[in-house]
């Protein structure tokens, strides 16, 4: 379910690479994704932090580690939420065009 944290959690660069980073693989450890990003490990767990409360990435443990990957079904809700609001605009400009007085041949 797309929230606000949703779009709070999207807003930030990192945040964004890390999404894409565990697109491009199946699940990754905090420290294989530190590795990429070559960011300091308490910084890339807060962005963890916020992407797993907006629901867009989800952690396994597996003994001492935590294997992250996307939460598809999330991903899914914000493209059609966006897709939705471009088709919404699209047709909003459609119908402010129809309502423009057409000029008159010369």
């Amino acid at each position: 379910m797309v929230t606000g944290r949703t779009f709070e959690a999207l807003a930030h660069t990192r945040r964004r690479e890390v999404l894409r980073i565990l697109h491009e693989h199946d699940q990754l450890s905090a420290g294989e994704i530190a590795d990429q990003l070559t960011i300091a490990r308490p910084t890339l767990s807060g962005h963890l932090n916020v992407l797993k409360d907006a629901d867009l990435i989800v952690g396994e443990r597996d003994g001492t580690t935590i294997w992250y990957r996307l939460n598809t079904s999330v991903m899914e809700d914000v493209l059609c939420l966006v897709f939705g609001l471009m088709s919404q605009e699209h047709a909003t400009v459609a119908r402010l065009g129809a309502l423009r007085p057409m000029k008159e041949a010369v």
